[in-house]
């Protein structure tokens, strides 16, 4: 049996590969019709623009880093399959290859925080210096992450994949300029949240063949009479009809009414020209005139209309995310480790938190919070259920992994919340409070190198 070589020098991580305006437009095309069927993995939420347009780009980087890897794979005689196209039943994040389902990962580093956060710039040599470096000072800790949420026995991987992005600029905190070159959208959040992305009611729409058209107000209240002052924007509304996708776009004018001619399903999201060219008090309001009014309770709440179109769906300058990503995108490509490898390598490590106030370089010792707890409770009762059913579950019982000062004993980033302000451990890619959600880690070592991933 061949013994396969694991990630240990810079020769064995391949050289970045720069992202094309090709890939970004097929991550673009899912992105920006998929979100009413795909599931809400982060856990964002629609409660706030600000949450919904960050799933909105979360979905996109990791179609992106998908498009770019098959990309790179089927330049290297490697058979990949993923389907963009199915988009109401496909899982995007199942990645397979040459008939072995992978689960591809990648973190993402900002290069214009290197001054504030103080760390060095990255590259495969600062990489390859700390790959099994475990921590705590975290300008050298790498940890690549699996979210807890993410064990899924019902989707059980054959391998994860990892890769490390890197541009300059904060992708998620963008704010328009003019001749940005941009696609900028929003998501609908809250009460039109529920009207445009319940696919039981998008289901019903298309089986009565009743939908709804979309209304839009431009209300501005200042008359500018400088040169860049804009009369008209053309605003893109991505959605359904009878199943398939369906775009349209509408002219809005300043102070006047309009509305969409195609009659919909669904609404994804909306594009807007620019909206740099919206003045500080400018309000687009969106309502819709609904053709199907039946009450379609929620399952979980038999009170709340899960068609009820009674809302205004508000947006301004500031209410968009901007899909066009930066021609420095790259993508450094690690390796892969089997499911089973990655069970017992994060067995190694220690639980971090948050740096402690009084030595903010380093982190502290990862203590079980209730809802953690909790959390890892569920998923010790369902590892057990599958093992009474037969069914091999390669991670431990994690409740058995705290020791007795609550300490857990096992590579995990553990976060809690103050608030709505996620506090988590800190590392190489995410300065300290960052990190949403707990997770799993091994680290660069632990990997084996891309160019031994199987052809067969």
């Amino acid at each position: 049996m061949i013994k396969l070589k694991k990630v240990s020098e810079t020769i064995d991580i391949w050289e970045p590969i720069k992202v094309i305006q090709e890939d970004i437009d097929e991550a673009i095309n899912y992105a920006t019709i998929s979100l009413p069927w795909t599931f809400d993995r982060m856990g964002y939420g629609p409660r706030t623009q600000k949450a919904v347009n960050a799933r909105l780009m979360h979905i996109l980087m990791g179609v992106l880093n998908q498009t770019i890897l098959e990309r790179i794979l089927t330049k290297k005689g490697y058979k990949c399959k993923k389907d963009w196209t199915n988009y109401r039943e496909s899982d995007i994040f199942d990645f397979i290859i040459s008939d072995k389902k992978y689960d591809v990962k990648t973190i993402h580093i900002y290069s214009k925080y290197n001054d504030s956060a103080q760390r060095e710039k990255f590259s495969k040599e600062l990489l390859i210096e700390n790959k099994n470096y475990p921590g705590p000072e975290w300008r050298h800790f790498f940890p690549l992450m699996i979210p807890l949420t993410q064990l899924s026995i019902s989707k059980l991987k054959d391998s994860y994949i990892f890769g490390i992005a890197e541009t300059n600029e904060d992708l998620r905190k963008r704010e328009p300029q003019k001749n940005d070159n941009g696609f900028w959208c929003a998501v609908p959040f809250k009460f039109a949240y529920i009207f445009f992305h319940s696919t039981i009611v998008i289901k019903q729409r298309e089986k009565v063949r009743n939908g709804f058209q979309l209304n839009v107000k431009w209300i501005s209240k200042q008359n500018h009479l400088f040169p860049d002052n804009v009369k008209n924007l053309v605003l893109t509304i991505f959605g359904e009809w009878d199943g398939k996708k369906q775009t349209e776009n509408i002219i809005i004018k300043r102070n006047e009414f309009s509305k969409s001619k195609k009659t919909y399903s669904s609404l994804s999201c909306i594009k807007l020209e620019h909206p740099a060219y919206l003045y500080d008090d400018d309000d687009l309001v969106i309502t819709v005139d609904n053709h199907y009014n039946e009450f379609i309770a929620k399952t979980t709440n038999p009170l709340i209309n899960l068609n009820s179109s009674d809302f205004e769906w508000h947006l301004n300058e500031i209410s968009f995310v901007n899909l066009q990503v930066p021609d420095d995108y790259v993508i450094y490509w690690l390796g892969y480790i089997p499911y089973q490898e990655f069970a017992e390598s994060f067995q190694k490590y220690n639980a971090y938190f948050i740096p402690h106030p009084k030595d903010y370089d380093r982190n502290t010792i990862g203590i079980i919070t209730p809802k953690l707890r909790s959390k890892l409770a569920g998923i010790d009762r369902r590892r057990l259920k599958a093992i009474d059913e037969g069914i091999d579950i390669p991670w431990p019982e994690f409740l058995s992994l705290i020791n007795k000062r609550n300490e857990i004993e096992v590579g995990m980033m553990v976060v809690a919340m103050r608030g709505p302000q996620p506090l988590g451990g800190a590392c190489y890619f995410y300065p300290p409070y960052a990190i949403l959600e707990s997770a799993i880690y091994v680290l660069t070592s632990d990997l084996f190198i891309m160019d031994s991933l199987p052809k067969k």
